[in-house]
């Protein structure tokens, strides 16, 4: 099974990009001290995160035909987000302190440690990546 693929390497992409804006724009909200728009970034965050994962992992599996679950892009996202809460706290952005960080980043490593389990189990029911189903029809 391809691991990195073109797909995956253009939600990377996406994902940096939009991880960056995200922080540079809860920056200024959190200065502003504005709580609307902290919760307007971070639903315009969502939105971005979950359409371009949506879009690419659906291109990725239509092109490559990798049965993976999409834990490839949840861990893209989760090592993007979290380097960048953190790069953003010792940048001397305005963002979250460190504990929240730590916190928010075991939390989510938690539901990411859940989402490798149903990886492996759904990788258990293929071979080399592909769906025991669509080769044995």
């Amino acid at each position: 099974m391809r691991v990195f693929t073109q797909r995956l390497g253009q939600f990377a992409v996406c994902a940096l990009l939009c991880t960056v804006a995200f922080r540079w724009a809860l920056n200024m909200a959190v200065g502003m001290e504005s709580l609307p728009m902290t919760l307007v970034c971070s639903i315009v965050y969502f939105g971005l995160m979950f359409l371009a994962g949506w879009y690419f992992g659906d291109k990725d599996e239509a092109e490559n035909q990798i049965h993976d679950i999409g834990f490839r892009f949840h861990f893209i996202t989760y090592v993007f987000c979290v380097a960048m809460g953190y790069a953003s706290y010792y940048i001397g952005w305005n963002t979250e302190p460190l504990r929240s960080l730590n916190i928010g980043a075991a939390a989510w490593g938690i539901g990411l440690a859940v989402h490798f389990v149903f990886f492996l189990y759904a990788q258990k029911n293929a071979i080399r990546g592909y769906a025991k189903g669509e080769i044995f029809q």
